[in-house]
């Protein structure tokens, strides 16, 4: 049975969690308008790297996952998701970037596969139900934040595959 890490919710990793994907949004989206489909991933692989860069082995290998997740997500977006249905770009990227940036989680914590679930709830709330500059990373990062806290509660023996 894993261990529980009983000590009291990390409200450090959280906030640190939701400037980092309110700061990779922003900067992802103006620093290089033309090419958002690939800033805003490099912009949040980087900053969550950050977050995670002493929290997980091997945590060089989130900015890459994010970068395709994102980039993956938003290539599929454009070539497949008729007009009109831009309601299903949240459930899209949440979808890629939380299956790429699995990859990595599912090697450090025990239920890693609720990672893709909670990453589909967070982007699809906040780029349909909350959207705006601010609103869209920081609802984003807030649910995936408290996700992303308990699973790392959990973490996996390092001989553990």
């Amino acid at each position: 049975m894993p261990r529980l890490n009983t000590t009291f919710f990390d409200w450090a990793l959280w906030f640190q969690w939701i400037m980092a994907n309110v700061l990779g949004w922003i900067l992802g989206r103006f620093l290089l308008p033309n090419l958002a489909i690939v800033t805003i991933g490099v912009a949040l692989g980087v900053l969550q790297w950050l977050i995670l860069l002493h929290r997980i082995r091997n945590s060089q290998w989130w900015i890459l996952a994010t970068i395709l997740g994102w980039t993956s997500g938003s290539l599929l977006i454009l070539v497949a998701l008729p007009q009109g249905m831009e309601l299903f770009s949240g459930v899209i990227l949440g979808l890629t970037t939380g299956t790429a940036q699995w990859l990595i989680l599912r090697r450090e914590v025990y239920w890693a596969g609720w990672w893709i679930v909670i990453n589909l709830i967070a982007w699809t709330t906040g780029m349909v139900l909350l959207p705006g500059l601010l609103s869209t990373g920081a609802t984003a990062g807030a649910l995936s934040g408290v996700a992303l806290e308990l699973l790392l509660r959990y973490p996996k023996p390092k001989h553990e595959p």
